[in-house]
């Protein structure tokens, strides 16, 4: 899976890392970094996507919940779960976990974590989100790699125009004070004309330094043709529980 962290690409704007989370190999690139590689300076939106310890909060043994939503008029929606497992706390701080991402003939494949401080779910959501603007932009499949693009207008629109604002969260009858992070990377897409079905997609990522694997809401939204219209995609993923292994 690729990372959507601007890490990823500090040595180069182009580059595909495959890498499910911050790895060594990443440090390692970015050590031999030239000098005349400018430092990246993360936006808040970039720190709290991609930086610190998300599963401070998770004090033992842990199964995560996430249930997925998908409504809308363009096709026919769907509903599964994303189950993120916290196996073990080792010693040094870090998490052993693994991660379930929808079930059946939709589950992504993905190797379990032995030391972590992470939790992967918006990056594999996000990561199949490119997918799918890449099925819905190329229904007769002459651009495979157009989800790249799409990828990198995420990575930009983390960068330079998202909105961060308070919220409060409510989960399992308690309250917590969480960060609401909302952005759109393809409305001044100089080449939205290509898919202008599509341009005015919204991203909204929701979060807690407190809460049990801090991401607590991930939604898309196509709004649909006209004022007043249904949306044409609408998709919602939300932690629903979070109970002892």
């Amino acid at each position: 899976m690729t990372d959507f962290s601007r890490r990823s690409i500090v040595a180069s704007p182009r580059a595909g890392v495959l890498v499910l989370l911050c790895s060594a190999l990443l440090a390692v690139q970015c050590a031999q970094a030239t000098e005349e590689t400018p430092e990246v300076t993360f936006s808040e939106a970039e720190r709290l996507l991609w930086t610190g310890d998300q599963l401070r909060a998770i004090k033992a043994p842990t199964v995560l919940e996430y249930r997925f939503h998908k409504t809308g008029t363009l096709e026919t929606g769907f509903e599964d779960k994303v189950v993120f497992t916290i196996h073990k706390l080792r010693d040094d701080g870090l998490k052993s976990a693994s991660l379930a991402f929808f079930t059946g003939e939709r589950q992504f494949p993905i190797e379990p974590e032995e030391a972590t401080d992470a939790n992967p779910v918006l990056k594999v959501y996000l990561q199949g989100d490119v997918y799918e603007m890449n099925r819905l932009t190329d229904p007769d499949g002459k651009a495979r790699e157009r989800w790249r693009y799409f990828q990198r207008r995420i990575k930009f629109a983390l960068a330079e125009d998202a909105k961060v604002v308070e919220t409060s969260i409510e989960f399992q009858g308690q309250r917590y004070a969480g960060k609401e992070i909302t952005f759109a990377p393809y409305v001044k897409d100089p080449k939205r004309a290509a898919f202008e079905k599509f341009a005015d997609k919204i991203y909204r990522v929701v979060v807690s330094d407190m809460l049990p694997g801090y991401f607590f809401e991930v939604t898309t939204l196509v709004p649909g043709d006209g004022q007043g219209t249904p949306p044409l995609i609408s998709e919602t993923l939300s932690l629903v529980s979070a109970e002892p292994l």
